[in-house]
């Protein structure tokens, strides 16, 4: 177990390290978005300090945030590719190039209807998170 885990660092690092600067990007503008909202305004001008200020902005900071990474995660199972080549492991992106090379259509069909429903699970996910997230989902018919 110790060993498996030691050989899926380098794996899980490559894979990791590819989605986070979009998600840093979007958990900035984000913040920086809902900051500048009257809501926080009107916290600051209450009196809360700045931590809670930002504690008041996190949760509607997170929603997009949170939809990114679960896109993130629907793209790995196709873009998992180049890293199982490159460590040699056995997978859906391996499967994929190997039936590239050698023609296999009817395998490449199934691996992309099986990439299709990883991504179609992680919008899922996402779509029944959301009113977890943002309670204004939650109530059909009201504007955000």
């Amino acid at each position: 177990m110790v060993e498996l885990a030691r050989r899926a660092i380098l794996p899980i690092l490559a894979l990791t390290v590819a989605g986070l600067g979009s998600a840093f990007l979007v958990a900035r503008s984000s913040a920086v978005g809902e900051l500048g909202e009257d809501y926080v305004t009107m916290a600051a001008a209450k009196g809360l300090d700045g931590r809670g200020v930002r504690r008041h902005a996190r949760r509607n900071a997170l929603v997009p945030v949170f939809t990114v990474a679960l896109l993130n995660v629907g793209a790995l199972f196709g873009g998992a590719a180049p890293v199982e080549t490159v460590f040699a492991y056995p997978g859906l992106g391996r499967l994929i190039y190997e039936s590239v090379l050698s023609r296999d259509y009817p395998v490449l069909q199934g691996a992309f209807l099986l990439i299709a429903l990883g991504v179609i699970v992680a919008n899922l996910v996402a779509d029944l998170v959301y009113p977890l997230l943002d309670p204004r989902v939650r109530r059909p018919g009201v504007a955000a």
